[in-house]
């Protein structure tokens, strides 16, 4: 499998996916992908990181996506390869969790050769913030042995066809002719006419670190900074799973989800709990002011 791992200004948290990938995959292929970052450390975590795997670098740093060129950059990702290998897409905020065994590879290589119309896996937990959601969305499909979301809705989301974080194959996504776009809900309507509904591992192997520093569109408003500071963001890593934990997970009911919460331990204490990986999650007063903020910033741009 190849892991394509994007990344910007984010260094201790970029050393870390890099690490757990070495850790608990050490035999599979790690390509960075870098949009421009400025940061002096990020900048030597990917000098060192160079010595060890491939470092792809954006030079060009103009970008009105919010994302910045996450889909530029995962769209160069698929073009460059030729055959159809198994990728796995990461980003910096992201680790591995647990080692990847052989019995892993096996069901990846036989879920996309099994379902010719599949195009992307779910390699995530889910998260206890958002738990009872989790509970009345996700059925566990016994004949595809993944979980589904089953979304209802008429509301827009992300999530039932398509994750930036995400398992898929290079020759499945050029069958359809993909290409990404900006935008993680418009790439999940795009995967929606194309493929079947995303399947959620049974036993995921990757998770979003909580509460890291975030971005949106390079830059953080005064409200995100605000937020930051009052849930105190920062680098909050996992610990690798041991074999009693993995075993656990692996032998548990079907019917129970797996919550990232029930199975991982972060390795700095005094995390509040349940785990948030949005600083304006957590506090509703805080997104109001958000929304007012950015409300301001749109009045001002028309004079």
């Amino acid at each position: 499998m190849i892991f394509f791992v994007f990344s910007y200004n984010r260094g201790p948290h970029l050393k870390n996916c890099i690490e757990s990938i070495e850790a608990c995959a050490p035999d599979h292929t790690v390509i960075v992908y870098d949009d421009a970052s400025e940061d002096p450390e990020t900048q030597q975590i990917l000098r060192d990181i160079e010595t060890r795997h491939e470092v792809r670098r954006r030079d060009d740093k103009g970008s009105g996506d919010q994302h910045g060129a996450l889909y530029t950059n995962m769209q160069r990702a698929i073009d460059s390869i030729s055959d159809d290998s198994l990728i796995c897409f990461l980003q910096d905020d992201t680790q591995l969790v647990r080692r990847i065994d052989d019995q892993d590879i096996e069901f990846l290589e036989g879920y996309f050769e099994t379902f010719p119309n599949a195009g992307f896996l779910a390699p995530v937990f889910q998260k206890r913030i958002t738990r009872q959601r989790t509970l009345d969305r996700f059925v566990y499909y016994p004949d595809r042995g993944v979980y589904v979301c089953e979304h209802r809705s008429r509301k827009q989301v992300a999530g039932v066809y398509y994750s930036d974080i995400s398992v898929t194959r290079s020759d499945r996504l050029k069958s359809v002719n993909w290409r990404f776009v900006p935008g993680e809900f418009e790439n999940e309507q795009q995967a929606k006419n194309s493929f079947l509904e995303m399947g959620y591992l049974y036993a995921p192997f990757a998770m979003w670190l909580p509460n890291p520093p975030a971005y949106r569109n390079k830059k953080k408003s005064v409200t995100f900074r605000i937020a930051e500071i009052v849930n105190k963001a920062g680098f909050y890593p996992f610990r690798i799973m041991d074999d009693a934990s993995v075993q656990r997970l692996r032998n548990r009911p079907t019917g129970q989800v797996p919550i990232a919460e029930d199975y991982l331990e972060v390795a700095v204490k005094g995390l509040k709990s349940p785990w948030i990986y949005d600083p304006l999650r957590r506090y509703r007063l805080l997104r109001k002011l958000a929304k007012l903020e950015a409300f301001v910033k749109r009045l001002a741009s028309r004079q």
